[in-house]
């Protein structure tokens, strides 16, 4: 009967062993997991504060492309006045002015159509590979 025992106290002694063991595991992903987490965190956040900067810059583009725009109606809606005025010479210029700036939007309305398409493309790309649950 006492080897039993004895035996017993040993079976207790290994089975605190692998306990203090499990816990030891468990605290060691605990910890590991909250250090990702962290890191997950900080990067979420740097996001968040470069799209922040990016947004008041684009705003303060915006403002001022908006200012320029008023300054340019401005001088579009004087032009009928003055083409009505103006010799056959100068109307001529005019229209071939006109038609190098149309030209010029043109391409940049291009450039601009291409660019917004790749983005789209590239977002599109992003959200499809993002991982999701499995339905």
């Amino acid at each position: 009967m006492l080897a039993w025992q004895v035996q017993a106290w040993r079976y207790d002694a290994q089975i605190a062993g692998i306990k203090a063991q499990h816990a030891e595991a468990i605290a060691a992903s605990a910890k590991s997991a909250l250090r990702l987490t962290e890191h997950y965190r900080e990067n979420a956040d740097a996001a968040l504060r470069k799209a922040e900067a990016r947004s008041a810059q684009n705003k303060r583009d915006a403002d001022r492309l908006r200012g320029e725009l008023d300054g340019l109606r401005g001088d579009l809606a004087e032009v009928p006045g003055r083409i009505r005025t103006a010799s056959r010479e100068a109307v001529d210029q005019y229209a071939t002015t006109a038609s190098v700036v149309f030209d010029q939007c043109v391409r940049r309305y291009s450039d601009l159509a291409g660019a917004a398409t790749g983005h789209a493309s590239d977002v599109q790309t992003l959200m499809d590979a993002w991982p999701s649950k499995p339905r």
